[in-house]
């Protein structure tokens, strides 16, 4: 064998092991771009996506100017639980206006209790003053009895 011969042969024999882990490296290199591609999303998928998520918080944003502060909610918040404890201890008002009626039926029953023991009290006052008109004219009539005069008491004794 010639020398050159050797190297030839020597060449040619590491040669095709080197092809082969060249071949696995490349066959391994096109797999995992195939895999990236793959969860890729496309450009013009992205661009459309991100012009409709701009839109999402343009939206957003409008909406938001809308809101009420947050100050001023809790305020409106506070507020808003005075007044539910407030009507937690009031009543109804169909329940309001009932007893008010109620109260408005007794009082003018009362009125007119009160009116009608007026008027017995006037028939009474009428009747009594009447009985004492008559008494005292029965006992004008009836004659009085004069105390003796010094003179009489002095013919009584003598006599």
């Amino acid at each position: 064998m010639s020398p050159r011969r050797g190297k030839l042969a020597e060449r040619n024999s590491t040669e095709p092991s080197k092809l082969v882990s060249q071949i696995k490296r490349l066959k391994t290199r096109v797999r995992n771009l195939q895999s990236e591609l793959a969860e890729s999303v496309p450009k013009t998928e992205l661009e459309a996506l991100r012009e409709t998520l701009q839109a999402k918080v343009s939206d957003m944003e409008i909406k938001l100017c809308r809101y009420v502060p947050k100050e001023e909610a809790d305020i409106l918040r506070i507020r808003l639980r005075d007044l539910e404890s407030k009507l937690a201890e009031s009543i109804p008002k169909l329940e309001a206006e009932s007893r008010i009626g109620e109260l408005q039926a007794r009082l003018s029953e009362s009125k007119n209790e009160t009116n009608a023991l007026k008027e017995k009290v006037a028939r009474l006052e009428s009747k009594l003053a009447e009985y004492a008109r008559s008494h005292i004219e029965g006992l004008e009539e009836v004659p009085t009895i004069k105390p003796p005069t010094e003179e009489k008491l002095s013919e009584l004794t003598s006599a």
